[in-house]
């Protein structure tokens, strides 16, 4: 079995330019093909976003739309998104607990989107999230997933923006525990998109999987680049 995975973060839909156009997402997704895709930074009916923004990628893109709340904001919702080609069995939102510091960083709520799809006959665990910039809160963001990766029976592909860099010591953990598309090295950089000089996004996967191919894409429809992997499993 083949499957074409994606992870992006839209910044709700603007490029880099600033401009919002959820098209610019949609194009991109569409132009790839992937099987499924996590989405970051999606808003809903917020007084400055006034759709609901995984359903209209869906609308776009012709995937099926799920959306986890992570936070209120500005009137409405905003998290992540996951959208499918392969039919949805599961949907969870599982949230990070939050921890506070003295660390001068944006601090924000953070969630995982647990959805288990079914491909070609087999169930898989896709984890979709987005960690935070303080490093209290990626640690808790990574006991989160470890903790998540101990009661899963199913493959498992874990993608989103991470906020960290492969040698960053607190993402460590999740290389021992799934393997890293791009063998946690820095070569697939994804931010920012005009220049990037660094790997935040990622695909990570259980030992059912392997890997085939990881890529990216020159793009500014966002501040990030997309991350796509190609998997195979017997």
């Amino acid at each position: 079995m083949k499957l074409l995975a994606m992870t992006y973060n839209i910044a709700s839909g603007n490029n880099l330019a600033r401009v919002r156009n959820l098209k610019f997402a949609a194009s991109v997704i569409n132009q790839v093909q992937p099987d499924f895709v996590t989405v970051n930074e999606v808003r809903c009916n917020t007084s400055d976003v006034s759709l609901h923004q995984a359903d209209e990628l869906g609308r776009l893109t012709g995937y099926y739309p799920v959306f986890g709340k992570s936070i209120d904001i500005s009137g409405g919702e905003y998290g992540n998104a996951f959208l499918t080609r392969c039919p949805l069995l599961e949907r969870e939102v599982i949230h990070i607990p939050d921890r506070t510091s003295d660390e001068r960083a944006y601090f924000e709520h953070r969630t995982v989107l647990r959805c288990v799809v079914e491909a070609k006959g087999r169930k898989i665990t896709v984890l979709g999230t987005h960690f935070g910039l303080a490093r209290v809160e990626q640690e808790s963001a990574v006991e989160t997933v470890l903790a998540l990766l101990e009661k899963e029976t199913n493959p498992v592909i874990l993608m989103g923006d991470l906020n960290m860099t492969p040698d960053h010591p607190v993402i460590q953990p999740l290389f021992k525990a799934l393997h890293d598309t791009a063998n946690c090295k820095d070569e697939i950089k994804t931010f920012p998109s005009d220049e990037p000089n660094g790997k935040i996004d990622y695909i990570m996967h259980s030992g059912e999987f392997e890997t085939a191919d990881v890529y990216s894409m020159d793009t500014q429809c966002s501040d990030h680049r997309p991350l796509m992997a190609e998997l195979s499993m017997n």
